[in-house]
């Protein structure tokens, strides 16, 4: 990295293990449609911030939000596969579109027994939308809320 290289570190929205996106049962984000990035399957619904930016767009039913940084970079995060079927049921955000918050800022509560008791999986994804290069840190397994899990270099 070059003295004037920047790079935005993105951490573990909560306590979970690690699962790389294309391990994730939904071909929309396992084959990349929606962008890069990762999985990290729930031990507790206590969601947080990945990165530290704007919150851009909550989805009504609250099993997502989009998050973008000041470079520009948006960050979608998923909570749940399938969990749009579930119309806001499980799901508590706490916080509104336009807010800033910083990486570790508590954003939602999910239910995940209610989500497990529909059928539904609890994944919760954290896909880059709009950049196409992202770099995962090797190794990861059982990660805990904030623990650094990927980088975008040259920002």
């Amino acid at each position: 990295m070059g003295i004037f290289s920047r790079k935005i570190i993105i951490v573990s929205p909560c306590n979970g293990i690690f699962k790389n996106l294309q391990d994730v049962n939904d071909p929309v984000f396992s084959k990349g449609l929606a962008g890069v990035g990762f999985a990290i399957s729930p031990v507790d619904g206590k969601m947080y911030a990945p990165v530290d930016g704007i919150i851009s767009m909550i989805f009504p039913t609250g099993h997502a939000l989009g998050i973008k940084d000041k470079k520009g970079i948006e960050y979608l995060i998923h909570m749940g596969i399938d969990t749009v079927k579930l119309k806001g049921e499980g799901f508590k955000t706490v916080v509104k579109e336009n807010q800033s918050v910083r990486k570790g800022d508590v954003i939602s509560y999910v239910d995940l027994d209610l989500i497990k008791n529909h059928g539904l999986l609890t994944d919760v994804l954290v896909v880059v939308t709009n950049h196409k290069e992202i770099c995962i840190k090797k190794n990861l397994d059982e990660v805990k809320a904030g623990d650094e899990i990927a980088y975008i270099e040259n920002v």
